[in-house]
């Protein structure tokens, strides 16, 4: 559940901390005291759209921090172990919002992606209004609350049937490329045997252009190269003008071993420079092999500028380097091997598409047979609710349909049109009066009957998705007096098994409240800014007097107030 709700420099709001509740907390305050506002900031910290709009004026960045309690809450705790690494019985969410238009996430002071964040928020939040009241009106979104409805047996053949599906579309998307023009099929072909006929005859090798390219700076620089390798030999060999160093190094190790007659110290000066001789008589003789190789050889600089023009002009078609175009070599040959054997990889690919539309069909009839049942048991929990919400004679119908399709999936003897959902069209019908005929619920409910079904819809989906706190912004649209009390009855009810918030203007509902809320505007430093504040019960029997009266409270109407807020306690 949430616990407390931290807000500063959203919209109207300075800067406010709001504990809330178990059970079913109200708030309650005049039109356009910033109730839905506090709504909007749940909304950020659960990972719901921003706007720069939304931060205070003067302010460069707003900040929303959520709270919540997990205790027990094992589903929630194991994706944030897979997110942050960690679980535990308390969640800290915290959104902050910039004016420059970057938006910062955190779960218990981890940065997350707002991805992440938003995953996280519909496991603990579920955020029901105004929008979602007309949701109802629009029968594509029907068959997601009836498969909300049917828990884990319809979740799990939905998600089976889904994975087939998109194998089938991956398999029939295949075949619909390959069976696309022969003409260009062909000309396909013969482009890429010719690109493979030329990537072969150029006999590419890895790392032989780093190669070639050394090999031409040393040609490019051959008679420098052999001025300088000769000078080094006359400096180790030495000439008619001068001794060489190995030649002098010789002399002063045969002198150095004559003094060590006469000193024994100096034998270990003697084996060092034995040893330098050793090493400079191997570097001698790799210098003389080096400088018989060296020669000036233009026609092997040409071959190496034809051959490092060649490689140069196959990267200019086919890849940045020798190794990207050997690659491209490979998935041209893939792709022309399956060109050329395209009547045997169709007769597969029909295969496939015959196997796996069997497959799905079965499984479309699994999961439309579920559905059906599942209708079935929504249809009865549905009235019972409506029935408790003063809709005593309504009736709730799931209608789900098949459309005949000749290249359909065949169920029951069949074909019929199907998508990623499956064979079924759902649509919910209502008759709300006895008497009346069963209709679409746009064409017959109101307001206030919309926002019934809506709160039965969340009665009946609780028991199957554990949503720790449910938001209700302004429920009560359209209903008054009989209707208002059951309404408020049936909040209640939710907020046994979950934590509840509800924006309301009506106070059959507020005086149910296992906390009261109130939400003002006032003037702070020249400012408007919003306040909300816990009522006691004496201020709650001036809140709810307001609320049935308006301005104009009377001892009557506090008195009506108090037997209110008494009778529930009772």
């Amino acid at each position: 559940m949430l616990k407390l709700l931290k807000v500063k420099n959203l919209a109207l709001i300075d800067e406010l901390e709001l504990k809330l509740h178990p059970g079913l907390n109200v708030l309650t305050g005049e039109t356009g005291a910033g109730k839905s506002i506090l709504i909007n900031a749940i909304s950020l910290a659960v990972g719901e759209r921003a706007d720069i709009e939304q931060i205070r004026t003067g302010a460069d960045a707003a900040i929303v921090e959520a709270t919540f309690d997990l205790s027990g809450r094992e589903a929630i705790q194991q994706t944030l172990k897979e997110l942050c690494g960690s679980e535990q019985d308390e969640l800290v969410i915290c959104r902050v919002l910039e004016r420059i238009g970057r938006t910062r996430c955190f779960i218990n002071g981890h940065p997350v992606s707002l991805k992440a964040l938003k995953r996280v928020g519909e496991l603990l939040v579920d955020i029901h209004g105004q929008h979602e009241h007309q949701s109802l009106l629009h029968p594509e979104t029907h068959l997601a609350y009836l498969d909300r409805y049917g828990g884990e047996r319809l979740k799990e053949l939905l998600e089976e049937y889904r994975s087939l599906y998109d194998a089938l579309k991956e398999v029939e998307g295949l075949r619909r490329k390959i069976m696309s023009s022969e003409r260009d099929r062909e000309r396909r072909i013969d482009l890429l045997r010719y690109q493979i006929r030329e990537i072969d005859a150029a006999k590419l090798v890895t790392g032989e252009e780093e190669e070639l390219r050394s090999e031409r700076h040393r040609l490019l620089h051959s008679e420098k190269l052999i001025e300088a390798v000769e000078r080094v030999r006359r400096c180790l060999h030495g000439d008619e003008e001068a001794e060489g160093a190995v030649p002098l190094l010789m002399s002063a190790l045969a002198e150095l071993r004559k003094a060590s007659q006469w000193d024994d110290g100096l034998n270990e000066h003697s084996g060092q420079i034995e040893q330098l001789l050793y090493s400079l008589e191997d570097v001698t003789k790799c210098i003389d092999e080096y400088a018989s190789k060296l020669e000036f050889n233009p026609q092997r600089l040409e071959e190496i500028e034809g051959r490092l023009a060649l490689i140069s002009a196959l990267k200019r078609k086919y890849g940045d380097s020798v190794e990207e175009v050997l690659a491209y070599r490979q998935r041209i040959e893939a792709e022309l091997n399956l060109l050329e054997s395209h009547e045997e990889h169709l007769e597969e690919l029909e295969r496939k598409s015959s196997e796996l539309r069997q497959r799905l069909a079965h499984v479309a009839g699994e999961l439309s047979k579920v559905r059906n049942e599942s209708a079935k048991e929504m249809e009865r929990a549905m009235e019972e609710q409506l029935h408790s919400l003063m809709m005593d004679r309504a009736r709730f119908k799931v209608s789900l349909v098949r459309e005949v399709d000749e290249n359909g999936l065949a169920v029951d003897g069949d074909k019929y049109a199907f998508d990623r959902d499956g064979i079924d069209r759902v649509e919910f019908l209502i008759s709300p009066n006895e008497g009346e005929p069963l209709k679409p619920l746009a064409k017959i409910a109101s307001g206030g009957e919309i926002s019934r079904i809506m709160l039965a819809l969340r009665a009946i989906l609780r028991s199957a998705h554990e949503i720790p706190t449910l938001i209700f912004d302004e429920i009560d649209v359209g209903i008054g007096g009989r209707t208002a009390e059951a309404v408020g009855k049936k909040l209640k009810s939710v907020s046994r098994y979950a934590q509840v918030i509800c924006v309301t203007h009506l106070p059959q509902i507020a005086c149910m409240a296992d906390a009261h809320i109130s939400v003002r505007k006032v003037i702070h430093r020249g400012r408007t800014v919003i306040q909300v504040h816990h009522l006691s019960f004496d201020e709650r029997v001036a809140e709810i007097a307001r609320m049935l009266a308006g301005a104009r409270v009377t001892e009557t109407t506090l008195k009506q107030a108090a037997e209110m807020l008494t009778g529930q306690a009772g």
